[in-house]
């Protein structure tokens, strides 16, 4: 009796690493697919001074930053396809793809 107990244990942890390594694979799989990239910058007025406290973020998501004291930002996790859109208080919003770019200004 205790021996069948034991068995039927084992074949238990078996189909439960199973599933483990499968999840894991899959999780795997879903991040070399949705390859990101981190993106930065620096945000400028038309006079060329750094817009301090202005909102960076992904579109269509809730990943964001705000500018550092030179207008600085460093967004992770920015999707190949993605857009960035910067906005501040007095500013027109504007919009910027990041397919294709390496370098931005």
């Amino acid at each position: 009796m205790k021996n069948s107990k034991i068995l039927s244990l084992f074949g238990r942890m078996g189909k439960l690493q199973r599933l483990f390594l499968i999840a894991l694979f899959s999780v795997l799989a879903i991040g070399a697919y949705a390859q990101s990239k981190t993106v930065s910058g620096t945000v400028i007025d038309q006079t060329g001074e750094p817009v301090i406290g202005a909102n960076v973020l992904v579109k269509g998501t809730t990943n964001g930053v705000i500018t550092d004291l030179d207008g600085r930002f460093t967004l992770s996790n920015v999707p190949n396809n993605g857009t960035i859109s910067i906005s501040f208080i007095g500013y027109k919003d504007q919009e910027i793809s990041v397919a294709g770019k390496q370098i931005s200004r």
